[in-house]
């Protein structure tokens, strides 16, 4: 028996566990995974946990430069507004962390396990790719996971790989997000990409509803307090919430 694992299990059993993952790097995927947590907080209290173990950005997005305190009844989390923040980053600081795979599974079983997490919905935003981030999810929740792509042949050719493994392992997917597809300008949206027929293709052959997003050359002034930005961006995660 791992007792730290059995630990989160009884933490996230009667939680509605969302993840946002992507097959792989670069797709803006903690900046929508923050984005449905401050969304989502608006309504009710949110949890969100960053598992990345190695690049974790939550924290840098959020302007968070502090650990988290520790109590008797757990690690305590930041708050911002409605939104409980749980981070590796925020036990390590900005110190480099190298472990082997066995180590990385007892690192994410630590974090969920002792999270003093009280909110009944948890976002949790995921590492790119399958690794043990991934499989060590699995062992403690049962998630719904919200992928992120761009449309790009590539993104959508490693996507793929991953909706056949989640599919295989019985985990829903509940929302395809193609990111960063168009740009707004005075003649018309630019496809920065291409336009975005390939995702709407996957969603279409594994049934899995696609929403597209935009690029907001505004966000980046919110790069480090991304809680104060709200563009077209953080609008659109929201009805994709809604929908």
């Amino acid at each position: 028996m791992n007792p730290l694992l059995e630990l989160a299990r009884e933490r996230f059993k009667d939680k509605k566990v969302l993840a946002v993952m992507s097959a792989k790097g670069g797709v803006g995927k903690s900046t929508i995974a923050s984005l449905i947590a401050l969304n989502l907080s608006e309504r009710q209290k949110t949890a969100l946990i960053d598992l990345d173990i190695y690049g974790n950005s939550t924290l840098k997005l959020f302007g968070i430069n502090c650990l988290h305190e520790v109590s008797k009844e757990g690690i305590e989390p930041f708050i911002v507004g409605n939104l409980s923040i749980f981070s590796v980053g925020g036990l390590v600081g900005d110190r480099y962390i190298v472990l082997p795979g066995k180590e990385e599974g007892n690192v994410l079983e630590s974090l969920l396990g002792l999270a003093n997490v009280k909110e009944d919905t948890v976002v949790i935003d995921t590492p790119p790719g399958m690794g043990e981030e991934l499989l060590t999810l699995r062992r403690v929740a049962n998630p719904e996971v919200i992928l992120v792509t761009l449309p790009s042949k590539l993104s959508v050719m490693v996507v793929k790989q991953m909706l056949d493994y989640l599919l295989d392992s019985k985990i829903e997917v509940k929302r395809l997000v193609a990111n960063m597809c168009y740009l707004n300008s005075p003649n018309g949206q630019i496809y920065p990409f291409g336009k975005p027929e390939i995702v709407e293709k996957i969603g279409k052959e594994y049934g899995i509803t696609v929403d597209y997003l935009p690029v907001d050359p505004e966000l980046e002034k919110f790069s480090d307090r991304i809680q104060n930005y709200s563009g077209v961006l953080r609008e659109d995660v929201r009805k994709i919430l809604e929908s």
